[in-house]
């Protein structure tokens, strides 16, 4: 494992090149001192076989502590606030009066590499390295903090593995050292669906039920309880539900903006995550969602045992299961700003 913080196989900073630089003029008045601006940054070349570049995007005061915020594999490069200057999509924690404040932060979002073809997936270890070319790009040596949530926790775990000298602490969301056997099991199925679809032509629909069936996942029963009436009341066997009409509506939504050779590459490289944890020396603060039914409690309370640094656990309790991360942002935050104000 290196320890000096240079990322092993890296090209040079210089090969990092920043290819284009956009900064959007539509921008409400509020944030025009903290306005994105997206950039593209070439994939390394032993990772060039899952695409050529990747774009990531910059947002916060010049020169504060640099925080790289990372999602789930349907997150983008705009946590914080898009180049238009509309809320990104981790506006709850990442904003004005947030935990992560672009008045106090730098604030680095990134857009995951997939291969366009489907074919091939990603480590976690490569995102980890497409992360430090990214740094290299937007002139960071070392992040203040890498805080990542689902698969992007996932990416930090690795990142704190093999490229420690990059970040000088971990905020991880919903993550774990290792794929569950019953969410890899999920996953293939839904990863079935989609190439079914794709060789019989109907591709956006396999992707539609595949997130359905992802949705089933990420929350609870108790939420889906909460909100809709079971059963269906038509005699037609194709007649629709009120749970069923909010998963094809997620499923419609999630195909705009995902397509499905990304969700395979994506989906299969969380499947390929695999990480250490003794060798992961950097201070880590986890949490996690005792509902949480892709990540078990019991896995991150393992993960927590065996990090070779300090660490801190909390799991909490909460409706949402694997979306804590986005619907209990008011309770997350707290944890996560005075862990990220611990080493200021």
């Amino acid at each position: 494992m290196r320890s000096d913080g240079a990322c092993a196989g890296l090209a040079p900073a210089q090969d990092c090149v920043v290819v284009t630089s956009i900064q959007s003029d539509r921008a409400p008045e509020s944030w025009i001192a903290h306005r994105a601006e997206d950039f593209t940054v070439a994939a390394p070349p032993g990772l060039q076989r899952f695409g050529p570049a990747v774009q990531a995007s910059l947002c916060g005061a010049p020169g504060a502590p640099a925080i790289v915020m990372l999602g789930g594999i349907s997150a983008d490069r705009h946590p914080c606030v898009r180049a238009d200057g509309t809320p990104g999509w981790w506006s709850g924690l990442a904003g004005r009066g947030c935990a992560i404040d672009p008045d106090r932060h730098r604030i680095l979002g990134i857009d995951f590499l997939a291969d366009a073809s489907g074919q091939l997936a990603p480590s976690t270890r490569d995102q980890a390295e497409i992360v430090c070319a990214v740094l290299d790009g937007a002139g960071i040596e070392q992040a203040h903090a890498i805080v990542g949530s689902s698969y992007g926790g996932m990416v930090a775990l690795s990142l704190g593995q093999h490229f420690p000298g990059r970040a000088k602490r971990l905020a991880v969301i919903s993550a774990c050292a290792e794929p569950h056997a019953a969410a890899t099991a999920v996953r293939e199925l839904q990863r079935r669906i989609v190439a079914l679809g794709i060789d019989a032509g109907t591709p956006d629909e396999a992707l539609s039920i595949a997130r359905g069936l992802a949705m089933l996942t990420y929350r609870t029963t108790e939420e889906f309880a909460a909100r809709f009436a079971g059963g269906m009341a038509d005699e037609s066997v194709r007649g629709g539900s009120e749970p069923g009409a909010y998963l094809r509506a997620r499923g419609e939504a999630w195909c705009r903006t995902m397509t499905p050779e990304r969700f395979l590459s994506l989906s299969a490289s969380i499947d390929r995550h695999l990480v250490d944890p003794s060798g992961i020396a950097l201070p880590v603060l986890l949490v996690g969602a005792e509902s949480d039914q892709l990540v078990l409690a019991a896995q991150m309370r393992t993960l927590a045992d065996r990090l070779a640094g300090p660490s801190a656990l909390h799991l909490l309790p909460s409706l949402y299961g694997h979306d804590l991360f986005l619907k209990d942002c008011d309770r997350l935050g707290a944890l996560v700003g005075r862990f990220l104000d611990e080493a200021r």
